[in-house]
């Protein structure tokens, strides 16, 4: 069988086997560790992030980037581009890969965020009908099934925008604490 013609479900299981996931994505598990610049961060695993664990993973394997640093940056990009909704916790960690993409691998990042204006993402929909859809069927849904075209002027300034309002979101807190600190 195509890989095009696989139940959602079995493509994201395969996916997060081969990413080294949890097989629910991370659901079940009370805390959260990751390594970022070889330091262990550890934090709760909240409910709202939990919400959005499952459709995170599925854009990453429709998209196709990757569960490293880069592609959080991109699927960061593409997830803020299409909306994440009323999700706080999705805006909130894209916020974060957004911001590590500007500094990384800022070209990817920005075409990742043109795909993501030019398409949309399952956040708000019905996850077990999504995940009973094929692959082939998932990405028609998304847009991801055409390409995304040029980049255009206002999807420059779109990306700017971001840009701006992720770097003040941590600046802003930052210069506050400094100048508290004077």
């Amino acid at each position: 069988m195509a890989d095009d013609e696989r139940l959602l479900r079995t493509a994201l299981a395969d996916h997060l086997a081969h990413s080294g996931l949890p097989v629910d994505s991370g659901v079940s598990q009370r805390w959260v560790r990751v390594r970022l610049l070889g330091l262990p961060i550890v934090f709760p695993n909240f409910d709202a992030r939990r919400a959005v664990l499952v459709e995170h993973d599925v854009h990453h394997l429709l998209t196709g980037y990757r569960t490293d640093w880069t592609g959080e940056a991109e699927i960061g990009a593409y997830e803020i581009a299409s909306g994440c909704r009323h999700l706080w916790a999705a805006w909130f960690f894209n916020f974060g890969g957004f911001l590590f993409g500007l500094l990384i691998a800022p070209r990817r990042t920005f075409r990742a965020f043109v795909r993501g204006r030019r398409g949309t993402n399952f956040y708000g929909a019905d996850r077990e009908r999504t995940l009973q859809s094929t692959v082939a069927e998932a990405r028609c849904l998304l847009g991801l099934d055409r390409a995304p075209g040029p980049a255009t002027r206002r999807d420059g300034l779109a990306f700017a925008g971001f840009a701006a309002l992720v770097v003040g979101s941590i600046m802003a807190p930052t210069a506050l604490l400094a100048w508290s600190w004077c």
